[in-house]
């Protein structure tokens, strides 16, 4: 009978108490075999601390009944509690479960969750002789096949908390260069996997240290999960890209004149840009969003726009030529396919058809204006040969017997 009062007493002290410590983060484990049951209770409470804490914790009462299970966790050798109120942890933590076991045999444990536990942890049971990990979703029943043993440490409750994920996104428009970083505070001994959204394994391994740093991860959203003593945490994060940097720039005419200036107006038609660096070929550079460029000397030019923003660059380019004086030659105009048509042979050959009228005269000039072909002809069809001149832009002029001019703009 003694026995009996004893047990209630216990069971009696643990409700009392666990009442007056809220309502959440309470499990009891509560031991069932040999025809008794005994149990203890685990709480993480604000407040708290590890070790014994008059106003939240209870020692141990131990049955003087040599057949009675005993279960129970502990500050120290020789102290023993029934009620362990611990601080609301920010790391993983782990508490050992003791047990007293009368006789070899089968043992049940009921973990009753008394209050739910939050959000920000999850929690699992370990079977220390086995290393079997048992994941804890409200109450659990387990049933363990147990040795005699006296103050024997069986079993560890695993408190994990919330697996941080820290990342940083793609520098520039698919650059592949963004990152992620797993934390797992206190914890230097867990699994981490990281899946697309089709589950495809991307990244795995066991980390060694509580945190685990990845680089060149690209755009798009990823399932994170960690392992840890039956316990998954997973979480998604999503890794963006900036909007793409388009180069581009429009040129108010292509052939300049320095007798005119010999200015160029360009309009920047860049998109998601901040700064923007210009290289008009002649040594000559700029930093304007819509820069007007004045060239000095006669030459063909290649205007190249590099547009940035958070270094990332696209870069784009466009011919210009310069020329002395537009009177070396009338406005250089597209002819008109049905007028008159000009067709490369290679090896700087060239034939010249009209289809609009007879053509009286021909001209070819140079960059600078000199005269390299010139010939008088009353012909629908004229063939020229440039395989004498150096590499470079001319410009043809055909006559026409009405008083028609056309010019062409040819590479050589």
């Amino acid at each position: 009978m003694k026995n009996l009062c004893t047990h209630l007493l216990t069971i009696s002290f643990l409700l009392i108490s666990i009442n007056g410590l809220g309502n959440n983060n309470a499990f009891r484990f509560k031991i069932s075999g040999n025809n008794y049951t005994d149990e203890t209770i685990i709480r993480m409470f604000n407040g708290a601390t590890e070790n014994f804490d008059g106003n939240y914790d209870a020692w141990k009462l131990f049955s003087s009944n040599t057949n009675v299970p005993s279960i129970y966790t502990q500050i120290a050798p020789g102290q023993e509690l029934s009620i362990n109120a611990l601080p609301e942890y920010s790391i993983d933590k782990s508490v050992t479960i003791y047990t007293n076991i009368p006789v070899s045999g089968t043992y049940t444990l009921l973990i009753e969750e008394v209050f739910p536990l939050t959000s920000n942890y999850k929690v699992s049971l370990t079977d220390i002789s086995s290393n079997t990990h048992y994941t804890i979703l409200g109450d659990t029943s387990i049933v363990f096949t147990l040795n005699q043993q006296q103050e024997v440490a069986t079993f560890t409750f695993n408190i994990s908390t919330a697996l941080s994920v820290i990342s940083t996104d793609e520098l520039c428009f698919n650059s592949g260069d963004g990152t992620i970083d797993l934390i797992k505070h206190g914890n230097s001994n867990w699994d981490y996997e990281i899946l697309d959204l089709s589950n495809n394994i991307l990244h795995f391994g066991t980390a060694t240290t509580d945190s685990i740093h990845i680089n060149n991860i690209t755009a798009q959203t990823y399932l994170v999960k960690s392992f840890n003593k039956g316990i998954i945490d997973e979480t998604n994060i999503t890794i963006n890209t900036p909007a793409p940097i388009i180069a581009n720039f429009d040129l108010d005419k292509d052939t300049v004149y320095l007798s005119e200036g010999g200015i160029v107006n360009i309009t920047n038609q860049s998109q998601n840009a901040v700064t923007y660096s210009w290289d008009f070929g002649d040594g000559g550079n700029s930093t304007a969003t819509h820069p007007n460029y004045m060239y000095t000397s006669v030459g063909d030019y290649t205007i190249v726009l590099n547009s940035s923003n958070n270094n990332c660059t696209e870069q784009s380019s466009k011919n210009i030529t310069v020329l002395a004086s537009p009177n070396v030659v009338t406005s250089v105009e597209n002819i008109e396919k049905n007028q008159l048509t000009l067709q490369n042979f290679g090896n700087g050959n060239y034939q010249i058809t009209s289809t609009h009228a007879i053509l009286t005269t021909i001209t070819v000039y140079d960059i600078t204006g000199k005269i390299v072909v010139t010939e008088s002809t009353q012909q629908l069809t004229y063939n020229f040969s440039l395989e004498n001149q150096p590499s470079g832009i001319y410009i043809v002029q055909a006559l026409y017997e009405d008083g028609t001019v056309l010019t062409e703009k040819l590479w050589r």
